[in-house]
């Protein structure tokens, strides 16, 4: 005769990861029931990993700008203008400081920030440079008036033969 004592228990019951006493579950329900632990541990331990990447990730992301302290960037434009623009010689002369790092800090952060952090001497690197037209160049170059507008026409020209080349239209 069957044990009506012990009641059975619906899959779905043993996969939302209550804790059952083993003695309630049946002995051929068992080894599935074990199974279904494993898999819930397992899930967890994967969650748990996951968001601990994602922790870290923030982590670094805020890292990058929160390390620099006053110093180093007024030192970095230092370099910036005594050097220029090579971030390989300037990684070399700042120790500790990878390239990327170094070169990301200056074009996000500290491009147009040099009166704040060198000095209102140098306020003229804050401005952004306009792109040079044709016109904005001949009215400000110190020719003579007649080699000025020679120089314009053969200018002229020339953009009308590459544009023609350009175009497919060979002459």
């Amino acid at each position: 005769m069957k044990d009506n004592n012990k009641t059975k228990i619906p899959l779905f019951e043993l996969s939302t990861g209550l804790s059952l006493d083993s003695s309630l579950v049946e002995p051929s329900k068992q080894r599935m029931y074990d199974n279904l632990e494993m898999f819930r541990k397992e899930y967890q331990r994967q969650v748990q990993r996951k968001m601990g990447q994602k922790k870290q990730i923030k982590k670094r992301q805020g890292r990058k700008s929160r390390d620099f302290t006053t110093q180093e960037d007024q030192q970095l434009l230092s370099l910036i203008l005594l050097f220029g623009p090579k971030f390989k010689t300037i990684s070399r002369k700042m120790s500790g400081r990878p390239l990327n790092i170094l070169k990301n800090r200056y074009y996000r952060d500290l491009r147009y920030r040099w009166s704040e952090l060198m000095g209102e001497e140098y306020a003229y690197l804050n401005e952004k440079k306009e792109d040079l037209t044709l016109d904005s160049i001949w009215k400000n170059t110190s020719l003579d008036s007649d080699l000025s507008n020679i120089m314009k026409n053969m200018v002229m020209q020339l953009q009308n033969v590459i544009k023609q080349c350009l175009d497919g239209k060979v002459l």
